[in-house]
């Protein structure tokens, strides 16, 4: 029998976390073995007696909400990975939610076969996301290269560049992008769409994945 990936649910509603339960261990090899009611009561059980490989957390939470818990669970220096449920699904909070190092999130509307994929491409290639990137791996050359090196052999510099801007925590516009690199804001556009086009990207959120999992920027 193969190694089962051990869950931990955080919502504070019990009827949804018991559906979700009952669903994520129909998904596939995975058992949850712990849940939460809010993120308090999973940062006072931290550090937990059995780490899981994953945690399942609600956005939307009283006494401690989802941004509060990736805080918290960063400051106490944890590594397990965190899939974000939320009925929030603006640019802004989404970026966020990945500079504070989330691996995915869900919209609460997503079926059991997203479900299902999110869960696995956590935990076979560290992210989900719902336009996950492509892997575009273009080079002809016989070296075998690994993929986070062989992507960025396709980013220029000036691409990595507007890439750390995108990312930055004050949240330039792309006018603003233009000015900072002293460029015309369609040199900007280009540089944008050429990463749309390179790594099958579809929007800003997008571009913060790419450039978090590939190491171009560091979570904050």
């Amino acid at each position: 029998m193969s190694y089962a990936i051990d869950i931990f649910l955080v919502d504070d509603h019990p009827i949804v976390r018991n559906g979700l339960k009952a669903l994520v261990e129909r998904l596939g090899n995975y058992k949850v073995t712990a849940e939460y009611d809010n993120g308090e009561e999973l940062i006072n059980d931290y550090p937990f007696a059995a780490s899981p490989d994953l945690i399942i957390m609600d956005l939307a939470m009283p006494i401690m909400d989802g941004t509060e818990t990736v805080i918290a669970l960063k400051q106490k220096g944890s590594k397990i990975p965190v899939l974000i449920l939320t009925l929030e699904t603006d640019e802004r909070t989404i970026i966020n939610l990945f500079r504070l190092g989330i691996r995915g999130y869900l919209p609460k509307s997503s079926t059991a076969d997203v479900l299902r994929k999110a869960i696995s491409d956590v935990m076979s290639t560290g992210y989900y996301h719902n336009e996950m990137l492509a892997k575009a791996l273009l080079s002809p050359d016989d070296v075998v290269l690994d993929e986070r090196q062989q992507v960025l052999n396709q980013v220029s510099q000036r691409e990595r560049d507007f890439l750390k801007l995108v990312c930055d925590e004050n949240e330039p516009t792309y006018e603003q992008i233009a000015n900072i690199m002293e460029v015309s804001r369609r040199t900007v556009d280009g540089y944008r769409e050429s990463l749309f086009t390179k790594f099958n990207i579809r929007s800003k959120t997008g571009l913060v994945l790419f450039a978090i999992k590939y190491g171009i920027v560091k979570h904050i």
